[in-house]
């Protein structure tokens, strides 16, 4: 069984690379209760956070490298190179798996963080060295970028630079700007909300294309209000995709900031509740159930129905919580990967389970379910339909080109889904 599963991620990992020009995918790490997140362009990769994680029910540092190495295996063209690292803030479940992409084979070329202190041991510390070091050594083809962001560097449409935005991809070039971080003077908070390190989180949105996600670390209520009102009467906080502040946390998302997003679908990095130690999930009571139900309201794309536990406070919480809008946690879902084009469709990979990662998998057209197909670049609902009862009434496909003999399905629909299809 094992070499079959190593056969058949080899397979599909050549398959993929036939898009490697077409797409974004955003991989979420199942780093346990904390976040890291990698973005993959067609010809480079970034990654937001490393932290998660680290106790006898989950070893995030040996998750994250093993995930990271399944990826550069795949993508073999990137070198092991990280265009850019951004720390989020200098928690320790936002940047405990820093060491592991401070030495080779991975290659940093530009760090970003709220620039805030941390100790000496932080990852955050650990990356601004390295990135000084480089500085000063006589071999300028080593040097890394550094960029920490103050909120006095934000304009109207946030700040970006050659740091910030170090990705040039021919074709669609994605567009990646901060929107928040540090606030080294205190606009009016009191002193507990001035000294949350929370609310110095960067906020960071890409866009590729007609396609956006926005990232808010744990960015807590006072900044959230602020930041709102900067961005007041402009959609640069509007989103398709949301990475869920906090961890799902109350605190970590107010209902006007939801509004101003209109995500289709979110993400969030959260640990599995049944994992009881200090610092978990169930510790914190994640994701919160408050939180959750705005969630539902709010995401526009659905999903087939799951019960999950949802927090009702620290160590309090609900069975059998019913998801049925397109909201995937880490917690219940493991790694997640999302695929966007550059006219805003967005979809969920399907996945298959190894010892290191998920790695993507085919989808047979002659036995996939709805939900299945529904999952395919191009495919809506009706196309979907259209597929079941041509194979329902003709049999069983004998090749993925005899697609084109389904109603409202033609060679540019064909293109798009070839390599995620088999028969």
């Amino acid at each position: 069984m094992k070499k079959k599963i190593v056969i058949t991620v080899f397979w599909v990992s050549l398959c993929i690379n036939s898009l490697v020009d077409a797409q974004m995918r955003v991989h979420q790490i199942n780093v346990g209760q904390g976040s890291a997140t990698l973005i993959e362009f067609p010809c480079a990769a970034i990654l937001i956070d490393a932290g998660g994680e680290q106790n006898p029910f989950c070893r995030s540092t040996d998750s994250l490298k093993a995930y990271l190495d399944a990826f550069f295996e795949r993508r073999q063209d990137l070198k092991h190179t990280l265009q850019c690292v951004y720390l989020t803030h200098p928690h320790i479940d936002h940047t405990r798996g820093v060491d592991i992409i401070l030495d080779p084979p991975f290659v940093i070329k530009n760090v970003v963080t709220d620039g805030m202190k941390a100790s000496p041991t932080s990852g955050q510390t650990k990356l601004h060295s390295k990135a000084q070091d480089s500085e000063e050594n006589e071999d300028p083809n080593d040097d890394i970028g550094l960029q920490p962001v103050d909120v006095a560097l934000l304009g109207t449409s946030g700040f970006t630079n050659d740091i910030i935005d170090p990705v040039n991809c021919n074709g669609t070039n994605p567009v990646i700007r901060i929107l928040w971080g540090m606030t080294a003077v205190n606009p009016g908070w009191n002193a507990e909300e001035f000294k949350k390190v929370n609310n110095h989180s960067l906020t960071i949105k890409i866009e590729y294309g007609a396609s956006s996600i926005i990232i808010t670390g744990d960015l807590e209520e006072r900044a959230q209000h602020d930041m709102l009102a900067k961005y007041a009467g402009t959609t640069i906080l509007d989103a398709d995709v949301y990475l869920v502040g906090h961890h799902g946390s109350r605190n970590g998302t107010l209902p006007e900031l939801l509004k101003k997003i209109t995500p289709k679908i979110a993400l969030i990095g959260v640990g599995d509740p049944n994992h009881t130690n200090p610092m978990s999930a169930f510790d914190h009571g994640h994701p919160n159930k408050r939180l959750m139900d705005s969630l539902q309201k709010r995401i526009t794309r659905t999903r087939p129905q799951i019960k999950v536990k949802v927090g009702n406070g620290q160590e309090n919480f609900i069975n059998n919580y019913p998801v049925t809008k397109a909201i995937y946690a880490t917690a219940w879902d493991n790694n997640i990967i999302l695929q966007a084009d550059a006219v805003g469709n967005w979809q969920k990979i399907v996945t298959i389970e190894t010892e290191e990662a998920n790695i993507p998998v085919l989808i047979n057209i002659n036995t996939a379910s709805l939900e299945e197909l529904l999952t395919l670049p191009g495919i809506g609902e009706t196309k979907a339909q259209a597929i079941i009862q041509f194979r329902t009434a003709n049999g069983n496909f004998t090749s993925i080109d005899q697609l084109d003999d389904v109603p409202g399905i033609g060679p540019s629909t064909i293109k798009l889904v070839r390599p995620f299809v088999r028969v």
